[in-house]
């Protein structure tokens, strides 16, 4: 296929950019939006989302949380404040649903599991899930 043509997506048609260089392939992969827009990837999120879901800001922000209680130091500031909008915030990550599209209440019951599960049996549980179908 020749890089300027279109590519077919199960999410439908997707226009590749040529890169220029290397530099602007790396640029590239610092913005996680365009990447998956790139590739014809779904958003991590979009399981969660109703039939109206929004690849835009709220998204990427409740994403960008989910990432901070993960990567973040446990007590660190950054770590404390993504868990409270999470997990306790009763209005905040509603809005935040809402305004991307998302099930708040799927998304909220399923970040209290992970929680709540070590690693190990999280694993399991997937594995579970994906024999069930």
């Amino acid at each position: 296929m020749d890089r300027n043509q279109k590519r077919i997506t199960p999410q439908g048609t997707l226009r590749q950019r040529p890169l220029e260089n290397l530099e602007d392939l790396i640029e590239a992969s610092f913005d996680s939006r365009t990447a998956r827009q790139r590739f014809g990837l779904p958003h991590p999120l979009s399981k969660f989302a109703d039939d109206d879901f929004k690849d835009g800001v709220c998204a990427d922000f409740i994403l960008k949380c989910i990432q901070d209680t993960v990567f973040e130091e446990p007590e660190s500031q950054r770590s404390e404040g993504a868990k409270w909008f999470l997990l306790e915030s009763e209005r905040a990550f509603f809005f935040a649903c809402s305004e991307a599209g998302i099930d708040g209440e799927k998304l909220r019951s399923h970040l209290r599991l992970c929680e709540q599960l070590s690693p190990d049996e999280m694993d399991e549980l997937l594995e579970e899930r994906e024999k069930r179908g």
